[in-house]
């Protein structure tokens, strides 16, 4: 079983999300671009899809988030759609110590599985209830984790500090729902539905703004 340390606890609790709402896509807003390179630096971010895609989708999301698991099936249509798409995940754990060890479970699975992430984070979201370390664990090992090496990176300092900079970047963002999204430089606090995200998607290919004046 993970154990959970102080240091771990406190990797996980420096962001508190209101409810995530489905609001008008309208409502994005432009991110200043000194936070955007910090972005950049972000360890422990997840990018599926094309590496090299003129358009990249951001999703902030929780493993005990239920929007961010709706939002969890829109990933592999999005992508299938299009082809020159970026869709990265970052794990942003904000909703209680559960979520800390099962965001400590993924990470350290990232950095061991990444071609499997995306499977992954598709079971995780299917388990009932409460989601937490063990059950992050159970999944890990199902696709191949090595678990010995999955439990040490889990409470490695890389993992610690990789919580800490999304947790400080959300809030930065003022990403107080999740999940939120990022799309070029405008940012979005709140559910969006497939459909949305898709609009945005369009909607940056023709001005590289996630909403057209």
């Amino acid at each position: 079983m993970l154990r959970l340390n102080r240091r771990a606890i406190l990797a996980g609790i420096a962001a508190t999300p209101f409810a995530a709402r489905a609001v008008s896509a309208d409502e994005f807003y432009p991110i200043p671009v000194e936070l955007l390179e910090n972005f950049t630096a972000l360890q422990g971010k997840v990018t599926l899809g094309n590496p090299d895609a003129d358009v990249t989708l951001v999703e902030f999301f929780d493993y005990n988030c239920p929007y961010c698991k709706g939002a969890a099936k829109d990933v592999r249509p999005l992508l299938a759609a299009n082809k020159d798409l970026a869709f990265v995940l970052v794990n942003y754990a904000v909703l209680g110590i559960p979520s800390i060890g099962a965001t400590r479970v993924a990470l350290a699975f990232s950095r061991q599985k990444p071609e499997r992430y995306l499977e992954f984070h598709e079971q995780l979201f299917l388990t009932r209830g409460t989601i937490g370390p063990e059950h992050a664990i159970g999944v890990a090992l199902k696709l191949g984790a090595n678990k010995a090496q999955l439990l040490e990176d889990a409470d490695a300092d890389p993992v610690t500090q990789a919580m800490k900079s999304a947790a400080q970047l959300g809030n930065e963002f003022g990403m107080r729902a999740t999940p939120s999204y990022l799309i070029g430089r405008d940012a979005f606090a709140g559910f969006l539905t497939k459909r949305q995200k898709q609009a945005a998607i369009d909607s940056y290919r023709k001005c590289e703004r996630a909403v057209c004046a």
